[in-house]
């Protein structure tokens, strides 16, 4: 029976001691899209760089060691990449993050010939950020609307 209740013991002081790495009152990071650029294209899949801002709302820094990122716009989603950039996050700071992601051009085709002119297309960020002491990561989410597709796609590409 003492074995039994040690063995109790030992586990809540783990479970405990695994909560203390995160303050009480600690806010998850803010992450929002700063802007994106084509890397490269070929027939079967495009390339994109999304800049991220990540804001750390805590008056501790933040370490990240990585991002998965899902990007759908329109309600389509339209790419996803991974990161395993480390950095940290200075106490009530930001940083930007870069993330390459990947798009195939029937995706993309849609999308294109979808957005009209003068319509501001919205978008949805969502994904996980991963910190040391949360490895399963901290889901995010992120909408807000784009620029009009004339506004940053190049003439060849419209529709």
């Amino acid at each position: 029976m003492r074995r039994v209740i040690g063995i109790v013991l030992a586990l809540a002081m783990l479970m405990l001691a695994g909560c203390s790495g995160l303050p009480m009152s600690w806010e998850k990071p803010r992450i929002s899209l700063a802007g994106f650029t084509l890397k490269d294209a070929t027939f079967f899949q495009q390339r994109f760089v999304l800049a991220l801002t990540v804001q750390n709302p805590n008056n501790i820094s933040v370490a990240v060691s990585g991002l998965d990122a899902r990007l759908s716009v329109n309600g389509i989603e339209m790419a996803q990449g991974v990161s395993n950039e480390q950095m940290t996050i200075p106490a009530l700071g930001e940083v930007t993050l870069h993330i390459e992601v990947v798009s195939n051009i029937a995706q993309l085709v849609k999308q294109l010939r979808a957005l009209k002119s003068d319509e501001a297309p919205t978008y949805k960020l969502t994904g996980r950020i991963y910190l040391p002491v949360k490895p399963d990561g901290i889901a995010f989410s992120k909408s807000g609307d784009m620029p009009p597709r004339d506004d940053w796609l190049p003439k060849n590409l419209r529709f």
